[in-house]
């Protein structure tokens, strides 16, 4: 029983390490346009751009490339985060991990099909339509891409949350079920 939990939290400290570098990869597919013109000046002569100019930049090819590679990130993430989903929740009810931290796992769960069936196709076609469009005047796609962006983002702030919730209770369950700690049962009188 005792492995098993230690399994689970292994494949929680999995997910929630993989959301972490996803986004950091993601957030930086973009933020890091100044900063790799910075470090590259043949490639700011090369974009075709004067890369201080936003409208332009986002029209580019480079932008482009970087959305169309967030796009493929995210669908391969949101896949895997399935198949640690469904693992996690077989390990907590093999591991009788509790009540507490099988709902949370189930609704994170949930919550990610519902992110991957339904909302990550229309931010998909959506950004794609946005491809290549000069950004001023702001498309007409633009107010329900940014709409779509932000539910996405809060649907996965909220399913990182329910993952680290219910890692914090079966951490916790597992250190204060050690003999000696947490509890003063074998203390010597």
């Amino acid at each position: 029983m005792s492995d098993l939990r230690a399994i689970l939290i292994l494949i929680l400290g999995l997910w929630l390490g993989g959301s972490l570098v996803m986004g950091a990869v993601v957030s930086y597919n973009f933020a890091g346009f100044s900063d790799l013109f910075d470090r590259n000046p043949r490639l700011a002569e090369q974009a075709g751009f004067d890369p201080a100019d936003t409208h332009a930049k986002k029209a580019s090819v480079l932008w482009v490339q970087a959305s169309e590679l967030n796009r493929v990130f995210f669908e391969a993430w949101n896949r895997t985060q399935l198949l640690l989903g469904v693992l996690a929740i077989a390990l907590a009810v093999w591991s009788r991990a509790g009540r507490p931290v099988l709902i949370l796992l189930t609704l994170g769960v949930a919550l990610l099909l519902w992110i991957h069936l339904r909302i990550e196709p229309q931010l998909v076609d959506l950004g794609r339509q946005l491809d290549f469009l000069p950004r001023m005047p702001p498309p007409p796609q633009a107010g329900a891409f940014q709409r779509l962006h932000g539910l996405y983002f809060g649907a996965e702030l909220i399913r990182l949350s329910l993952v680290l919730l219910a890692t914090a209770i079966q951490v916790t369950s597992r250190v204060s079920a050690r003999p000696g700690l947490g509890n003063d049962q074998g203390a010597d009188p």
